[in-house]
């Protein structure tokens, strides 16, 4: 059971990391040759579909197992039937579409409670009786899967067209423009390259944030969304887009609006943003957005935000990347609220599962008890050093919450992994205080001034 478990931890991560997206824009000159596979991207749950000889079950990207699926038997039964001794194969479960797209949230309803309505798209063959599966093309490997499922209504090979490229646009326009798929998955004959074909989407989102390139213009804008707490989501970066006369008005309206804060975030030059007022909404337009990657599940940062004290770190939640973002334009006629950059225009695109992320609404704010930032200069390079402890004001009323958290910072351009963070609880302020006095002892040493 265990070597099923990372093979398809194992083959999610290698599809994760494959596949290419592309735009509509994209067909003419990525797309070419006579043979072209293209079948519709689902919006479903990946699972290895295995059989061992005597049962059948499913295993997701995450190692989780499910083996009381209604069509698992029948799977089993035509395997036996057919004397297949042993298979592996890689589908997506979803419920069957007809003229809407299934929602991986759907999928997830279903599980718990209409097992009945889902199904098994496989795509590809890992291995058959204990050797690996290898075809000639992937018409081949299409037409095996038809093979192996043929009397089974449950679990059938994803729906395939082989078609020359200049007939990809018309299947684009169908599929995805007009019954709204979620896009197409294109193989070309003799390529080992998978594009993955979407549309473009646009989110508004607030500046929390700005790295600066040249002199007084701006180089790319942090973002963040406002979940339903009116807590910030910081949801990525943009810097293409920008145009030289915008990077210095940007800089000149930013600059005005610089805030102190406990959080630090870098850019790839390790290059920390300098945080701002959230007071400019912005639009952003993107390929696609990740919720997963070669690493594993993605991260976000959850901030608390308030004037005296700026941005605050609160915890790493299942998150999402945005895949090659383009800065499109000023939105003026949007306010920073929780409708106008609302994250719920990432969770309308993707499914993201934080259904253990606290709920804060209506509680008491937290309180501020202790706060020093240090700095050191080295090669011409700033680090520092943020310790801040506050007083949650809340376990008394919601028992997730800790009645004191110490959040550490330690920032240096210069190291490999230039943001480590580290957070304690306490339930005492004597004790926290006294972790706090740990951190300083240890970390504060020669060199470190005391800036604030």
């Amino acid at each position: 059971m265990k070597h099923i478990i990372e093979k398809a931890k194992e083959y999610k991560r290698k599809v994760a990391g494959s596949y290419i997206s592309i735009t509509q824009d994209d067909i003419g000159s990525k797309i070419t040759g006579d043979k072209v596979f293209v079948s519709v991207k689902i919006d479903g749950e990946f699972n290895l579909l295995h059989f061992d000889g005597k049962q059948s079950f499913l295993v997701n990207g995450g190692g989780a197992i499910k083996d009381t699926l209604p069509f698992l038997d029948s799977v089993t039964k035509l395997l036996k039937s057919n004397n297949i001794n042993s298979l592996t194969v890689a589908a997506e479960l979803h419920i069957k579409e007809d003229d809407s797209r299934c929602r991986v949230f759907e999928v997830m309803s279903a599980i718990a409670k209409k097992q009945d309505l889902l199904v098994l798209s496989v795509f590809d063959i890992l291995d058959i009786d204990g050797e690996n599966y290898t075809a000639d093309d992937y018409e081949e490997i299409i037409t095996k899967i038809d093979d192996l499922f043929a009397s089974n209504k449950k679990v059938n090979s994803v729906i395939l067209d082989v078609v020359n490229s200049k007939e990809v646009e018309e299947i684009y326009n169908r599929r995805v423009l007009e019954k709204g798929s979620e896009g197409l998955v294109i193989r070309i004959d003799g390529m080992p390259i998978i594009y993955k074909l979407k549309p473009i989407h646009a989110l508004d989102a607030a500046v929390i944030g700005f790295t600066e390139g040249e002199k007084n213009k701006v180089r790319e804008l942090l973002l963040g969304l406002l979940d339903e707490d009116n807590h910030y989501i910081q949801i990525g970066r943009v810097g293409t887009g920008l145009n030289e006369e915008l990077k210095s008005e940007l800089f000149e309206t930013l600059s005005k609006n610089l805030i102190d804060s406990s959080y630090i975030e870098a850019d790839k030059r390790r290059v920390a943003f300098a945080m701002v007022k959230p007071t400019l909404v912005v639009e952003v337009a993107i390929n696609e957005l990740l919720t997963e990657n070669s690493k594993g599940i993605i991260k976000n940062q959850l901030l608390s935000y308030g004037e005296e004290n700026g941005y605050s770190f609160i915890a790493s939640v299942n998150g999402t990347s945005l895949l090659h973002p383009v800065f499109k334009r000023l939105r003026d006629d949007k306010e920073i609220n929780s409708h106008d950059i609302r994250y719920k225009q990432v969770t309308d695109l993707v499914y993201i599962d934080n259904s253990s992320q606290s709920n804060s609404k209506e509680l008491p704010k937290s309180e501020i008890i202790f706060r020093e930032v240090y700095t050191k200069t080295s090669k011409n390079k700033t680090n520092v050093q943020k310790f801040i402890v506050w007083k949650t004001n809340k376990e008394n009323i919601d028992d997730r919450y800790p009645a004191y958290v110490m959040n550490y910072t330690n920032f240096s351009p210069t190291r490999g992994e230039p943001i480590n963070r580290d957070v304690r609880v306490s339930s005492s302020k004597e004790q926290i205080l006294e972790l706090l006095q740990v951190f300083k002892d240890k970390n504060v040493k020669k060199g470190w001034e005391l800036v604030e």
